[in-house]
């Protein structure tokens, strides 16, 4: 059957299969924002309130024996278990970005602090030593503990180092490790015949060198593999769970990217993730931070992520009552250090902001394939990176992180300036020749036909296509998804202030239109913290609303009509970045189709009436 455009039947199909896709739509969102997001918030509180009550439970597997017993077989990477070190030293960790300790008990790092950012918003907290910074790695007393794990496996019955060794701090080696300063140097002989030493350091910014070697003064060869690994009890505290969001393990090897997040390898597989012969770099991300295991690029390795609940794999979710152990590890192929030989590796930790100038650099000079791949860009990488380059660049320039979103909106509207021409000049287009086209479904209403070959002509003299304005639309639809993933990841919009009540741009607007904006005493449930920016958003929509040439179906007109209240409900626990970056977009927008409507036909169109056909009224009968 050949195509009418203006059938009747046809465009209402069309409006209702408009419509339902609208509405599946907005259930889904609703189920998230309303529904799936507040579960997700209590099941997260409650874990951490049970984390805390049990946090002297050790409900971990361990491969690593005392050091009196035989060690874990070289294939198999220690589980670690989380036990405190009695009366261990503790070394002072205080580099430029990142502050914190670790014990010679066990070596592990375990007290890693942000030393720019604070759990709290504090316009204070690079200066102020007592606030409360961002933990990267905690303690086994902590709620949910993290730390970095490095050891020796080995095959035999050698005697290897493991959580309850009490290495000694070599003799001219640095009492804390610093920016600028010599390794921290450790050893531990194992008396029997093999001695162990690791040196520690840190740059200015977030990336830590651990270099091992065993020196073999025995008789017997020894056969010892080294291992890595990056664990935590339990998910984050500040853990999301946004499906637009990758948090959980992450993984680059062999040229191919992994990243399921906590819930994928806690449901039905323990192991995730297992390659033999690796090149690459493993590690567990969050939204803004990360720490990552990088071993020197030209070295091969066994790579793994697992999960463990008590003694057993993960399965059931996130939700069991003892948190789950999340790691991933590296091991490398097996040593064999002769007597009198010595057996060395060095591998670098990234443990720090995910900042992309630091991650590149990283690349750059040490050869680090796709570190920057830490950063969730998303499907739309190729579009994602520049303009978080040139958000970033923006914010550096202005000094205002406000500021650089208003201008990095006045930059993509001018970017897209053609494309929305492009559709305003098409909506307007099929304005003007509307009532031609009624007249033309008047008169040949009886006959199809004649009608599309009418309306194919009109639209060739007239220079209109119906669908004209649908492509520009369509073609901008990466590009939007493309800043919204910036701005959500940007580390720059956390804690940073705008004008007014705005003191977090990666936070929701936290007045609400249904307390007064806070001038009524009254703090209204989630669902209704609807601030004073989605308000200013939902204004803005409805304007260009009224200034768009209604549309001829009448259910599209009513979708139109309410979708700036519906977006603005499903907007309204997005961070406020966002939603400035969206209003101020769509004031920029309304001048813009404003000026193309008065061009092309719209004299009588006004930015306060709205288009002169909806104030018409329908003649009464004579």
């Amino acid at each position: 059957m050949a195509f009418q455009p203006n059938d009747p039947n046809a465009a209402r199909d069309r409006a209702n299969m408009m419509m339902a896709v609208v509405i599946s739509l907005f259930i889904l969102l609703g189920f998230h924002f309303f529904v799936e997001m507040p579960r997700q918030e209590k099941a997260a509180a409650a874990a951490r309130d049970k984390a805390q009550q049990e946090k002297n439970v050790d409900t971990m597997t361990t491969g690593a024996k005392p050091a009196t017993a035989t060690p874990s077989a070289a294939g198999d990477t220690p589980d670690g278990t989380i036990t405190a070190a009695a009366n261990a030293i503790r070394i002072p960790i205080r580099g430029a970005r990142v502050s914190g300790s670790f014990p010679t008990t066990g070596g592990r790092i375990d007290d890693l602090t942000l030393n720019e950012h604070c759990v709290h918003v504090d316009e204070t907290c690079k200066t102020n030593p007592k606030a409360d910074h961002v933990a990267l790695l905690t303690k086994d007393d902590a709620p949910q503990p993290a730390y970095i794990d490095s050891g020796w496996l080995a095959e035999g019955n050698a005697k290897v180092p493991n959580e309850q060794t009490v290495w000694s701090i070599a003799p001219g080696s640095a009492g804390e490790l610093g920016t600028g300063k010599e390794p921290v140097k450790l050893f531990w002989d194992n008396g029997e015949g093999l001695r162990f030493e690791r040196e520690i350091s840190i740059d200015e910014n977030f990336l830590f060198t651990l270099k091992q070697s065993v020196r073999n003064t025995g008789t017997a060869e020894a056969k010892l593999r080294a291992y890595h690994a990056v664990a935590r009890r339990g998910v984050p505290p500040d853990f999301t769970g946004f499906y637009t969001l990758h948090e959980g393990p992450i993984a680059y090897l062999n040229n191919k990217e992994h990243a399921p997040g906590y819930k994928d390898i806690a449901e039905g597989r323990a192991d995730w993730l297992q390659v033999d012969k690796a090149k690459g770099w493993i590690g567990i991300t969050e939204k803004y931070w990360m720490v990552a295991l990088l071993p020197d690029p030209a070295m091969e390795f066994k790579a793994r992520a697992v999960c463990k609940l008590g003694k057993d794999d993960c399965v059931g979710g996130l939700d069991k009552k003892l948190p789950q152990h999340f790691q991933t590890d590296i091991r490398t192929d097996e040593f064999t250090v002769a007597p009198g030989g010595t057996a060395s590796e060095t591998t670098y930790v990234y443990a720090g902001v995910k900042n992309l100038d630091v991650m590149r650099a990283y690349q750059d000079k040490y050869k680090f394939d796709k570190l920057e791949l830490g950063i969730d860009f998303g499907i739309y990488y190729i579009i994602t990176k520049p303009f978080y380059y040139i958000l970033h660049y923006l914010f550096k320039v202005t000094g205002s992180v406000g500021l650089g979103i208003l201008l990095m909106t006045v930059i993509v509207r001018l970017f897209v300036f053609p494309l929305a021409s492009k559709s305003f000049r098409s909506m307007a287009k099929m304005k003007v020749i509307a009532p031609r086209l009624k007249e033309l479904q008047e008169k040949y209403k009886d006959d199809k036909t004649k009608l599309q070959t009418e309306i194919y002509e009109l639209y060739r003299t007239e220079n209109a296509n119906p669908f004209s304005g649908c492509w520009p639309i369509i073609v901008q639809i990466p590009i939007i998804f493309a800043l919204y993933k910036v701005i959500l990841i940007s580390v720059d919009l956390r804690h940073a202030p705008f004008w007014g009540w705005i003191h977090d741009l990666s936070a929701p607007d936290p007045t609400s239109i249904f307390n007064l904006f806070g001038l009524i005493p009254w703090t209204p449930p989630h669902a209704l913290m609807i601030g004073a920016w989605p308000v200013l958003f939902c204004l803005t929509m409805v304007l260009q609303k009224r200034i768009t040439p209604p549309m001829a179906d009448a259910t599209q007109e009513r979708l139109q009509t309410w979708f700036p209240f519906i977006a603005t409900v499903m907007m309204a626990q997005f961070a406020v970045g966002l939603i400035i970056y969206w209003t101020w977009s769509n004031v920029l927008s309304i001048f813009q189709q404003y000026y193309i409507l008065k061009k092309v036909g719209g004299e009588n169109t006004s930015l306060i009436r709205g288009h002169a056909d909806r104030r018409k009224k329908k003649a009464k009968p004579e």
